[in-house]
């Protein structure tokens, strides 16, 4: 298993974070008053995807097509993941074989025949025609330039300072690629953003149970599309098919419920360096 990239989860990302790292040990040694904090060293590693990553691979993706997971060959989808090995990055854990992130990148031009982007993209048009959204996408998956379809998935414990660094190294790999005759020079990225909406319960007017039809908040699920949301050039949200319920809250908050959703960002490929270099600042440990 060929290693991509190493790194100390208690230094940054980037390999030219000495002078943050030396930064943040000054700032802890000035500080009297602050009480010492616990470091936990953890390695973990970048590798290139590998046949072995099959099932993770698939539970991370079920997670991210949520109630409506069954409506899609996720087995397939996987595949072609796995097919474009030199594409892409999983982050494991020293001495562990499971990925508990990855992010990689499909054509949906060079595989629209196959069946698991056909099911992706039929469905995102039917949700962004209920949002008044299918036209600008229509035309984003109908022209001249091929997109991109971005997964970053990771488990609930893996923090998102991984994102930035796969992202980068994702473009790199991608530019490699097309140097060498490859079909991987994408026009726009299309990312499905995991969210949560959570509702604020209201009094029935009868006298009976609360029903949640107050005011909405909405959040990302993952930190990192906060900031890449700042990028997108098109955006539509859309509910799970499925999904007939709201989740009780399980903290003190009693009276909000939350209900997953999904955003559907659109990114355009000039938009990209500095999406990457947000992330570094936004997320830099």
């Amino acid at each position: 298993m060929s290693r991509k990239r190493t790194h100390d989860s208690d230094k940054e990302m980037d390999s030219g974070s000495e002078d943050s790292s030396r930064q943040n040990s000054e700032a802890e040694a000035g500080s009297d008053a602050e009480e010492e904090k616990e470091i936990v060293d953890v390695d973990f590693e970048f590798f290139d995807p590998k046949p072995i990553d099959f099932h993770s691979m698939k539970r991370m993706l079920m997670g991210s097509f949520g109630d409506d997971a069954e409506d899609f060959n996720l087995s397939g989808l996987v595949d072609l993941i796995l097919s474009q090995n030199t594409i892409g990055s999983t982050v494991k854990f020293e001495g562990d074989d499971d990925p508990y992130a990855f992010l990689t990148v499909l054509n949906m031009h060079v595989h629209k025949d196959k069946e698991p982007i056909q099911q992706i993209k039929d469905y995102l048009l039917k949700k962004a025609e209920k949002r008044g959204a299918a036209s600008k996408l229509s035309e984003i998956f109908n022209g001249q330039g091929h997109v991109g379809l971005l997964f970053s998935e990771r488990v609930v414990n893996m923090p998102p300072q991984v994102v930035a660094p796969m992202l980068k190294m994702l473009v790199e790999e991608l530019e490699w690629a097309v140097a060498d005759g490859e079909p991987y020079e994408f026009e726009h990225y299309v990312l499905l953003a995991p969210m949560y909406r959570e509702t604020e319960a209201v009094d029935d007017d009868e006298g009976g149970a609360k029903k949640r039809t107050g005011p909405t908040i909405d959040a990302y699920a993952h930190a990192e599309d906060e900031f890449i949301e700042e990028f997108a050039c098109a955006k539509f949200d859309y509910k799970f098919s499925r999904s007939k319920r709201v989740a009780e809250s399980r903290n003190s908050f009693a009276d909000t419920g939350l209900a997953p959703s999904r955003r559907c960002l659109v990114i355009h490929k000039a938009k990209m360096p500095a999406l990457i270099a947000r992330l570094e600042s936004a997320l830099a440990m």
